[in-house]
Formats: C-alpha cells, sequence, structure tokens
C-alpha cells in the first residue's frame, strides 16, 4: 500500500499559501495597529502634559485670587478703621467747638 500526495500536492501548496497569506494580513495589521497604539499614547501623553500645565495656571490664578481677596478685604476693614477714626476725631472737634 503506497502513499499516493500527487493529487493532493495542488491542494497542499494551496493551504500553505493561504495560511502564508492570512499570517502576512494578520501580521501587517498588528503592526499598523502596534503604530496607533504608540501614536496615540504620544498624543495621549502630550496632552497630559498640556493638561498639566493648564492646571498649574489656574492654580496660580486661584492662588492670586485668594490673595486679591484676603487684600481687599483687609483695605476694607482698614478703610472702616479709619472711618470711625475720622468720625470720633470730628466729635472730639465739634465738642471743643
Amino acid at each position: 500500500m503506497e502513499l499516493n500526495i500527487t493529487p493532493y500536492i495542488g491542494t497542499i501548496v494551496t493551504v500553505i499559501i493561504a495560511v502564508g497569506s492570512v499570517y502576512a494580513a494578520i501580521a501587517s495589521r498588528l503592526a499598523r495597529l502596534e503604530t496607533l497604539i504608540v501614536d496615540n499614547d504620544k498624543m495621549t501623553q502630550s496632552q497630559v502634559v498640556d493638561l498639566r500645565r493648564d492646571v498649574e495656571k489656574h492654580n496660580s490664578v486661584i492662588e492670586r485670587t485668594y490673595k486679591l481677596e484676603s487684600d481687599v478685604s483687609t483695605a476694607f476693614k482698614r478703610i472702616d478703621e479709619l472711618k470711625e477714626a475720622d468720625k470720633r476725631l470730628e466729635d472730639r472737634i465739634n465738642n471743643l467747638l
């Protein structure tokens, strides 16, 4: 009993070519996918850096605003104190006259 593979050579070659083609297609798509992932990662990292910079600017504005509000509050208190001192001074002058 001799095995004759001659009629199957065409089928075997076709299967090998098909498997090779599928492998090449998958490898190509994986390479493109890897490129997309790397590009997206770079873009995401760049966006994170930009967001950090924006947050730092925002925090700086908040800190400066808080200081300004504190300074304005202090100024208003001082103005009220000066008005009260002026009123007391006017009262003393009026009492002397």
